[in-house]
């Protein structure tokens, strides 16, 4: 093992990170984002992949006349929060306490073995802004299994 200092180092304890998009995205604000095959990031399709985490509402194009606000090119930053707490806009009706996933970089319901982005902390209709706790995992599918044997 190589014999390292780390004297002096310090953590990077931001709660966002900038990213380049993969593609052309015509909204990208409160949208959930992965990766693509090359590393860049775009819409989140769906649950089925690791969810990298929320645009912020301040990511893309500000255009002052809203018709191309948020809109990002492919190679353009992408300002990304990946913890703590923040808003996505919903796909579809969330109830508070429900694990959230992608449908198209919104967030809906997931379920099982769906990769989860966060907690909904707010109940909320579709194309409303869900407040989320951000913690990134995979949906268990067994536990959803017990859950229908036990219940």
């Amino acid at each position: 093992m190589a014999n390292r200092n780390f004297n002096g180092v310090q953590i990077n304890q931001s709660v966002t990170i900038v990213e380049q998009a993969g593609a052309e995205i015509k909204d990208v604000r409160n949208r959930i984002v992965a990766y693509d095959k090359d590393g860049n990031v775009v819409l989140a399709a769906d649950g089925s992949a690791v969810l990298v985490g929320i645009a912020l509402i301040e990511a893309g194009a500000n255009d002052i006349t809203g018709v191309e606000s948020g809109k990002v090119n492919a190679g353009d930053d992408v300002d990304i929060q990946i913890k703590d707490i923040g808003y996505i806009l919903a796909g579809g009706d969330i109830a508070k306490g429900d694990e959230v996933t992608a449908s198209g970089g919104l967030a809906v319901k997931a379920e099982s073995g769906n990769y989860v982005v966060g907690i909904a902390l707010s109940a909320v209709e579709k194309d409303e802004y869900c407040r989320v706790q951000i913690m990134k995992y995979q949906k268990s599918q067994e536990a959803q299994e017990e859950v229908k044997n036990n219940g």
